[in-house]
């Protein structure tokens, strides 16, 4: 399994039910998961199993960074750092000037790309009205941002 290639691609609505299972695996939160999953998710697979997900939520020009999941015997392999590329990629692709993700247990993981500890007031509103924010996540998740710079 070690040699086994890891594919990153945009998630499909038939992948949605793996990545549930996934975040129930992990103890994360699915709530809302559904209301803007698709191609802003990308699933990691190897032989055809989702090993991997993670996707951004748009709301307007700023995006929420969630479902950051990674299958327990695949953690350590660099999945969730093709995972994490491919998002911040595809969000600068789609024009966002900055990204938000609430952690409980990532908040060492996160700064290598760019994201620091933020106020979580300082949200836009509509990131801050989103249910990651609003209901799943606990007020004692950290938040961190990252302003995306754009290729001129």
């Amino acid at each position: 399994m070690p040699n086994d290639t890891i594919t990153v691609r945009a998630a499909r609505p038939e992948d949605m039910a793996a990545v549930e299972r996934l975040l129930a695996a992990a103890h994360l939160p699915a709530d809302g998961l559904a209301e803007q999953f698709g191609p802003a998710y990308a699933v990691a697979e190897v032989d055809g199993a989702i090993v991997g997900a993670e996707g951004i939520e748009q709301y307007g020009d700023a995006g929420l960074l969630r479902s950051a999941v990674v299958r327990d015997d695949w953690r350590g392999r660099g999945v969730g750092d093709l995972l994490t590329r491919d998002r911040l990629a595809w969000a600068e692709q789609a024009g966002l000037q900055e990204l938000w993700l609430l952690t409980n247990t990532a908040a060492d993981y996160f700064p290598r790309f760019g994201f620091a500890r933020a106020d979580r007031a300082a949200a836009p509103d509509a990131v801050q009205a989103s249910r990651e924010f609003a209901e799943a996540c606990c007020a004692s998740a950290i938040a961190m941002r990252l302003t995306l710079t754009r290729s001129s």
